[in-house]
């Protein structure tokens, strides 16, 4: 799997965290407390390799990690396919747009706010 955000590839340490792009040089701020911290949630930057669809991805921060497996997950049960050969985050102001192509060429798109980090 191949994950792009506005058109650049991601998913290790270098390249940027899978679902925000953001790497540690890029992508923190150092709190008033002395915490590393991600731009786009403000959580403790962790920096953590995890298993998404069997592909090992980089994340900044648990809440990351935990969106683009839910992001993942809604587009298995949308399209009934596992195998995803693309996916593409397009992100404009508080709007994303998240694009997938699977293994077979079926594309599935969605458009949601930025910010829907859900807990759980």
């Amino acid at each position: 799997m191949i994950v792009l955000i506005n058109g650049r590839i991601v998913g290790d340490e270098y390249t940027g965290c899978a679902l925000c792009g953001d790497n540690r040089r890029t992508g923190t701020y150092l709190s008033i407390d002395g915490t590393l911290r991600c731009k786009m949630c403000g959580k403790p930057w962790i920096g953590f390799y995890q298993e998404v669809a069997g592909i090992k991805l980089y994340f900044c921060c648990g809440d990351h990690y935990k969106e683009f497996r839910k992001i993942i997950e809604r587009i298995i049960t949308i399209s009934g396919k596992s195998r995803i050969k693309v996916i593409s985050i397009s992100i404009n102001g508080g709007e994303r747009t998240i694009r997938i192509e699977s293994e077979n060429s079926k594309e599935i798109s969605i458009n949601e706010p930025m910010f829907n980090l859900t807990k759980t």
